[in-house]
Formats: C-alpha cells, structure tokens, sequence
C-alpha cells in the first residue's frame, strides 16, 4: 500500500492526467458493452413476444374459420383448399427465399419433391376430410399424436430404441383422444354423430398422421443430404401441392365445385389461406432466431389456446369424461414437451462435455510436442526449486 502511494505521488500532472482519462475511459466503454446487452436483451424479448403472438394469432385464428366453414352444414372441398392455400403459401415461401438469401436451384430432383407434395397433400386431404365425420377439438387433439407413427416408424425402418417413459406418455395421449371422443355427445346440427362416422374420422386422421409421418422423416433426409433451404424446401413443396391439386381437379371434373366454393365460402378460403401462410413465416422466424424447442413451447400454448375457444364460441357439449379426457390429453402433451426438453438438454450436456475432453486432448497433446530446450543440469535444478 505504502509502494502505490510512493509511486502515485512520484507521477507527473501530466501521467496522472492520463491516468485518469484512461480510467474514465474504460469505465465509458464497460457502460457502454452494459447498455448495449440490455438493448439486445430487449429486442430479444421483443422478437419473442413478437413471433409468438404471430403464430398463436395466426393459427388460432385459422382454427377458428376452419370449424367455421366446416361446420354448420358446410362443407370444404379439399382439393379446392390445397389450390388456394398452396399458391398463398408458395408467394410467401418465394419471399422468404428471397430475403434469406437461399439458393433458388438446389440441385434436388423434381420427382424427390414431387413425393413430399403428395404426401403433404395426402395430409391436409385427409385431416380436411375428418371434419366431415368428428369435430374440430378432436381433430386438434389427434393431429397432437404425431409421436405415434414417428415412433412406428422409427422402430420399424430404422430400430430405433424408446424409453418406457416414452411409450407411457404416447399411450396416454392416444387414450385421452379415444376417451374424449367416446366420451362425448358430438352433434352437427342436433343430430348425434354415429359410432361408426367417429370411427371413419379417426381413421382418417391417423392416416393424416402417417402422411405426417413421412413427410417429416423425407424432409429431414433432404434437408441434410441436398442441403435445401427451409424457405425453398417449402416452395417446392408448395408448388407441387398446387400442381398436383390443380391437374386432380381438371381430371376429375370439378372445376364446377371450386368456383360453386369461391363464390360461397372464397372469404373462408382467402382467410385460410393468408392465416396459415403468415403463420409458416412466424413459424420460421421463431426457429431461426430462439430454436425448435421454443417454437414447440408456443406451438402447445396454441394448441390448448385453439381447443378452449373451439368449445367456448362454437359451443360443443362436453360431458364430465371428456373434461378428464381433455386433461389426461393436454397433460400428456405438456409431458411430451418436457420430456424432448430433458432429451435436448442431456444431448447438449453430453456435447459440451465431449468438446471439452476434445479440447483437454489437445492441451496435452500440445504440451507433449513441446520440444525439451533445457539441458539436464537445468531441468535438475528445476525439479529441485
């Protein structure tokens, strides 16, 4: 102490001077680096607030004209949908491809893209079809199942291992879905929905399911061989469900039920298809800038927020084992998000400790190439101090 006060009173005007900007200086800059953090943080938070609120709009608000037009005597013609819907969606997928900057050509075979589409198509035919024979809240909860035939068919085509929590926690959504359709006194128009229109509904949705399914499983497989953009992954496919919707309704002669649609429900149809393509870009931005996981987290918050309103404005009758059904159901999902939130942090986990090892390996080996400069007498000397 009494060296920094014997060398502080040893300093010019002019050191000291110096000293004390530099210190002012760096002070300025930490504040600085502070500020500039709490500004990031902010417009995280911003943007996350931002693309939730997006995607639980925009979709809830899809579920809501969805039940709208199917429901009340109405009735939505698929094919009709997807060509409406697929040219929203590809005008706002060629957008996003532009502004990101991806590659218009990927290289990727036109018949590869032409079996997403179909199997994409395959999906929104029959999910759309569903509403035919059950109502909207069972088609959200069913739709919610897709672990199912992901698991079956990672188990079939590939082997993969599952743990017994996992199988519970899927077994438990299925009963739930079958509980509260069983459960319930479903009606259209007052009159009770039969057995047997019930079972042809989720038999539709669980061959949704399967077109999910293989969707998923084909897109990953492309995405990481062809090196496919997200946007123009999407624009392929887009075009393709447009085409082949198009081609499906000249073939089969009705182009007469598409306009008779667009001059009875074309607000339906519009609305449908401009909520559900702002809902992708939301989709998009959430996962480009805080990740799938959180894109999970409020696609679940969606779900439940969709499901509360279909049976509040719509009115559904709801005995007291379907209220069961909907918590065993919900309850479920919130579980199965937890369950890949534990999975992704143990896979994290286990990276960081891998690239520490890594790096300690190569510390050593570092260390170890260092070539012995010192003579023995010296090293003695060393070892001895």
């Amino acid at each position: 102490m009494d060296a920094e006060m014997i060398d502080v009173k040893e300093m010019s005007p002019m050191q000291i001077a110096t000293s004390v900007h530099k210190s002012g200086h760096s002070e300025r800059s930490r504040e600085s680096t502070v500020d500039a953090a709490d500004e990031s943080v902010e417009k995280s938070h911003s943007w996350l607030l931002t693309c939730s609120l997006g995607i639980i709009v925009s979709f809830t608000l899809y579920g809501i004209v969805m039940e709208y037009a199917s429901s009340g005597g109405r009735k939505l013609h698929e094919l009709s949908l997807i060509f409406v819907t697929g040219m929203f969606y590809s005008c706002v997928a060629y957008i996003g491809a532009a502004l990101s900057g991806e590659k218009p050509d990927p290289g990727v075979p036109k018949w590869k893209m032409g079996i997403i589409a179909l199997f994409s198509m395959g999906s929104t035919f029959t999910s759309v079809r569903s509403l035919r024979y059950v109502i909207y809240p069972v088609q959200v909860l069913a739709k919610s199942c897709k672990p199912v035939p992901v698991m079956v068919m990672g188990k079939l085509l590939y082997n993969q291992q599952y743990s017994y929590r996992k199988y519970a926690i899927v077994c438990t959504m299925v009963a739930g879905v079958a509980l509260f359709v069983v459960g319930g006194k479903s009606t259209e128009d007052g009159v009770p929905s039969s057995t047997f229109a019930q079972i042809v509904g989720l038999l539709l949705l669980t061959t949704s399911l399967c077109f999910d399914g293989g969707t998923g499983a084909y897109e990953e497989v492309l995405m990481g061989d062809s090196h496919i953009g997200p946007f123009n992954l999407m624009l392929n496919i887009q075009i393709g469900k447009t085409v082949l919707a198009a081609l499906f309704l000249i073939v089969g002669g009705e182009l007469n039920t598409f306009f008779a649609l667009a001059s009875t429900q074309g607000f339906a149809l519009v609305m449908l298809g401009v909520t559900g393509a702002v809902g992708q870009v939301f989709i998009f931005l959430t996962i480009a800038k805080f990740g799938a996981l959180t894109c999970s987290i409020v696609g679940l918050g969606r779900k439940i927020i969709t499901l509360l309103l279909s049976l509040m404005i719509y009115r559904h009758p709801v005995t007291f084992p379907q209220v069961l059904a909907l918590m065993l159901a919900v309850g479920a999902m919130i579980m199965n998000f937890m369950e890949k939130r534990k999975s992704k942090k143990k896979t994290a986990e286990v990276e960081a400790i891998e690239d520490r090892s890594a790096a300690s390996r190569e510390e050593v080996s570092s260390l170890m190439s260092v070539p012995n400069t010192l003579d023995p007498a010296q090293n003695s000397d060393k070892v001895l101090v």
